[in-house]
């Protein structure tokens, strides 16, 4: 059925969790503040009596169960190991109603209890005492959802990917191994054969793709192996980028001490910052890893584990590593392959008054479905408050799994900031999705397709040879400082994610921190679609939870409820003015509106899941559009939004904001020929000296900048206050569109190796008139060589 596990538990007991030879380490523990809290709650645990234990005061007999085993462990306390022993061998004979949702949980619990007492307590329990185990620990492995043998669901999603595997029939397996091995060879043999490569596939990422709930609920779960074969001896079985996991989490945290959405999620109470599985996750990686960082996580967080998690806790806590401030991270995260995420921050500081700017930048290189939303593309947004967010909500009667909103609404991409494009023939293609053994009719939401019909890679080979993937990363950078960047950039090109309405779809994210109070940050996302069909409608999406205001081109979002004061400006400048439309779309019967239906949902408990959104169009149907919108943060009651004009200089396409101008190609292509960017005569808005030059999309290799200060001027178009004294003298002072040779006697700025991971250039100039062109010089390697005056490279800096 299975191959045979490659590893086998050594022949001695306890075994499962623990040997002998880390009794004395955990003595030692337990006078530790750090396991203060555990440690106490165990002695608590075994005080309940055999009558009163599932009694509605306690918490429950698995608990007291496993808590008397640790003490006879420890204290060599017989009256304890007997008393756990009884009420093992009476609560394995439960009985359990298989079909009762999510059962599969609790009686995979009960089965560890059981194999911890079999292991832990070995010399009090007779021959015919581990019989009477087996006998019931199969029967109750026949009630899981995964079945026994244990071949139902996938290696990636689903219930099977949680405990019950993982945890619950293979540390069973582990302790009855010497008097039965066959429950441990068959789940021992799929998750090495099945589990095991599929989580080596996506840990290099450090990102779990099914989100901030259920990732954490899955993850929680692959922690346990890792724990199990290394306190047998064996090591670590997965490989080690698991420990890069958790990032994900920390780097999504919001400062109001919540998370970014991602997936199925529960919009959390106004109130709730603390996440006990996060914290009891942080504890397991801190732990095994020794990384500072969570375990500095996890003390902030002052979380209380839950009852479930209490006796792990004790035993995987590991007190010597001394926490570090997240303050020593870099501000931007990269989570690359295979799933292509960028998370940039300005700060660390907490609080809702925090100024900290937190951006996730989403490619999204494959859908796993189940519990991951078809959001290829989106981004989030969050600036004293939640400003562009993951819309719908996993909760209420008309929230939870295959319903209406969900599987018509939240799981879909018009939920979430990212591209539609409506093909009114799509249903005809498309008609029915299926999940879970279930099939239901589909809805035509504009957005991305179901790969495998809504059905769940079952393993990697399945995953990889099939049509789960839905995107690339075509480049990413961020810099000059590693640790506070000023840029950070991603672009992909999401065409697979879509059926064949799209030709193509190109997304490049660039977020600048700006590094100063009153205008903070900015995000650009600049878009290429090519639909199949000039007649498909294209709709730029942005989420917001308060109702939006649009006046020209220009959208604001606030949020100005609960304690919060942050407001989100964005100013489209493509398609342009002419060529635009921005519909306003929420409220009152209208909250999650897909092209006709409002697919409701009836919790009442939070603003979180939002009811508004903006969709930006373009008029005139055509296959290629682009779109260019630039969101800066701000305080509600804090300056005015900085002006932003649209730079054009015929092969890129770009913004001036601040003290940037970032261009990017329309072509979508890596530039080789001889590009021409215009410098701004006028002092930048920041008031500084220089002026930051950023151009994406060019070939890797050598890159010259020279400046030509007598080069043709042209024009640079506005948005939003564009209509200010400032923009129109920037107009005039902007020069693009520049003709001519200026780079073949120019004055030489910079040479410059471009990265193929980046293909992108930045440098910085004081403020000149004419123009910088860019000439490229082939592939092949540099060094640095910079010209004293106008600029200056960032290897120089």
């Amino acid at each position: 059925m299975f191959p045979k596990p490659p590893i086998t538990p050594p022949p001695e007991h306890p075994r499962l969790f623990l040997r002998q030879t880390h009794l004395p380490e955990l003595r030692a523990k337990r006078t530790r503040p750090e396991v203060k809290q555990a440690w106490e709650r165990l002695e608590a645990y075994s005080r309940y009596g055999i009558e009163e234990a599932n009694a509605e005061h306690c918490p429950g007999d698995v608990y007291v169960i496993e808590a008397c085993a640790l003490l006879y462990l420890l204290n060599d306390d017989r009256e304890a190991g007997l008393k756990a022993k009884a009420m093992a061998l009476s609560s394995v004979t439960k009985d359990f109603n298989p079909n009762y949702q999510d059962i599969s949980r609790e009686i995979g619990r009960l089965m560890l209890a059981g194999a911890i007492v079999y292991d832990w307590c070995y010399e009090l329990v007779t021959d015919e005492e581990r019989a009477f185990f087996i006998r019931h620990f199969k029967r109750l492995a026949g009630l899981l959802e995964c079945g026994y043998p244990p071949v139902k669901e996938g290696a990636f999603v689903g219930h099977s990917c949680e405990w019950m595997i993982q945890r619950d029939m293979l540390g069973t397996g582990i302790a009855i191994y010497d008097e039965d091995p066959e429950m441990y060879d068959l789940a021992a043999g799929r998750f090495f054969d099945q589990m095991v490569p599929a989580r080596n596939f996506f840990y290099p990422s450090g990102w779990h793709h099914q989100g901030d709930g259920y990732g954490g609920v899955r993850f929680q779960g692959e922690m346990f192996p890792t724990w199990m074969y290394d306190r047998m001896g064996f090591g670590n079985v997965y490989d080690e980028s698991q420990r890069e996991v958790g990032y994900q989490w920390i780097y999504t945290r919001r400062p109001d001490g919540k998370l970014l959405r991602d997936g199925d999620s529960t919009p959390v109470m106004p109130k709730q910052t603390k996440y006990t599985r996060l914290h009891f996750i942080y504890l397991m990686l801190g732990g095994y890893f020794k990384d500072p960082y969570y375990i500095y996580q996890m003390q902030k967080d002052e979380g209380r584990f839950q009852d479930k998690d209490v006796l792990f806790a004790f035993l995987f806590a590991d007190p010597d590593v001394e926490a570090r401030p997240l303050d020593e991270l870099p501000l931007t995260r990269y989570f690359g392959a295979p799933t292509g995420v960028m998370v940039a921050r300005t700060g660390w500081e907490d609080g809702i008054g925090s100024g900290t700017v937190v951006a996730e930048m989403k490619v999204g290189m494959y859908q796993y479905n189940n519990h991951q939303h078809l959001d290829a593309g989106a981004f989030q947004l969050y600036y004293k408050g939640n400003l562009a967010i993951d819309s719908g909500s996993y909760k209420g009667s008309s929230g939870k799994y295959h319903s209406p909103h969900n599987k018509y609404y939240f799981k879909r991409t018009i939920a979430h900031n990212s591209m539609l494009v409506y093909d009114p023939g799509e249903l005809e293609k498309y008609p029915y999705v299926k999940d879970g053994g279930l099939v239901w009719p589909n809805v035509n939401d504009g957005g991305q397709r179901w790969p495998n019909e809504g059905r769940p890679p079952l393993t990697l080979d399945d995953l990889l040879n099939k049509d789960f993937k839905r995107g690339d990363v075509l480049a990413h950078a961020y810099g000059p400082d590693p640790l506070q960047p000023d840029y950070s950039y991603l672009k992909g090109d999401l065409t697979a994610a879509y059926s064949d309405k799209m030709k193509q779809f190109q997304r490049s994210f660039l977020f600048l921190n700006f590094k100063e109070t009153a205008h903070p940050a900015v995000l650009i996302v600049f878009d290429r679609v090519v639909s199949a069909k000039a007649a498909f409608s294209k709709h730029w999406l942005l989420h917001s939870i308060e109702e939006p205001h649009v006046e020209g081109s220009r959208t604001t979002v606030s949020r100005s409820e609960d304690g919060y004061n942050g407001q989100l400006v964005n100013d489209t400048l493509l398609p342009e003015p002419g060529n635009q439309q921005i519909a306003k779309i929420g409220g009152p019967g209208q909250e999650y509106w897909v092209f006709g239906t409002n697919y409701v949902n009836d919790f009442p408990g939070t603003k979180e899941q939002g009811e508004w959104r903006i969709e930006v169009s373009p008029r005139e149907p055509a296959e290629l559009d682009l779109f260019l919108n630039v969101m800066q943060v701000k305080d509600i009651d804090g300056p005015a939004a900085l002006p932003v004009q649209k730079v054009e200089t015929g092969t890129l396409t770009g913004v001036r904001i601040r003290d940037w101008i970032a261009l990017f190609a329309g072509s979508g292509e890596r530039l080789q020929e001889q590009a021409v960017v215009p410098a701004m005569s006028a002092p930048p808005a920041a008031g500084g000296p220089e002026w930051n030059y950023l151009v994406a999309d060019l070939a890797a290799g050598v890159w010259t900048v020279a400046w030509n200060e007598t080069a043709a001027r042209s024009e640079a178009s506005g948005s939003g206050a564009g209509g200010s004294d400032e923009a129109n003298a920037l107009k005039e002072q902007a020069a693009g569109n520049v003709g001519g040779e200026a780079g073949a006697s120019g004055r030489h700025v910079a040479t410059v190796e471009v990265t193929e991971e980046g293909g992108l250039l930045h440098w910085r100039s004081q403020a000149v008139s004419g123009a910088f062109t860019l000439t490229y010089g082939g592939a092949g390697q540099t060094s640095q060589t910079i010209d004293s005056g106008e600029g200056q490279s960032d290897e120089q800096r």
